[in-house]
């Protein structure tokens, strides 16, 4: 099984109520008439967050197209994880007004480099910002920041 196939198959779950529990959301993703889900391989919850591995992309696809997910009253986010590229890291939720200075000092504080070991492109909108890192920054950092 490649890892592109892996990729094809999972999908992230944000907002689950923290009184459920992986089996649950096993049942509720495995239910076809409920979730468009089918046979998982595997589910990883955190928190708020879980990680389905489903032993088929159509599945995961099936799933991510039906909605709204509602479970314990609560809706769901569903949607395919996001990539994970050593190069790039993206600032989701900036404040538009927020200076490319204060960036700046953000990106070096937190992942301990220089302003010539990346560079930054703002969105149109400024909400958004890549961090485009001049070399593989290392794989165990393994997070996701909004500022």
């Amino acid at each position: 099984m490649s890892v592109e196939s892996q990729d094809n198959r999972t999908v992230e779950v944000l907002g689950v109520p923290e009184e459920v529990e992986d089996e649950l959301l096993y049942l509720y993703f495995e239910n076809k008439r409920r979730s468009g889900g089918g046979s998982l391989v595997s589910v990883e919850l955190e928190g708020s967050r879980a990680l389905l591995l489903f032993e088929e992309a159509e599945v995961a696809a099936r799933v991510l197209s039906k909605g709204p997910h509602v479970l314990h009253n609560a809706e769901l986010t569903v949607r395919k994880p996001a990539c994970k590229d050593p190069w790039r890291l993206l600032l989701r939720g900036v404040n538009p007004t927020t200076s490319q200075e204060l960036v700046e000092l953000y990106v070096e504080n937190m992942m301990g480099m220089d302003i010539d070991e990346y560079t930054l492109y703002p969105s149109p909108s400024r909400d958004l910002v890549l961090v485009h890192f001049h070399q593989a920054f290392n794989k165990g950092l393994g997070f996701s920041y909004q500022v």
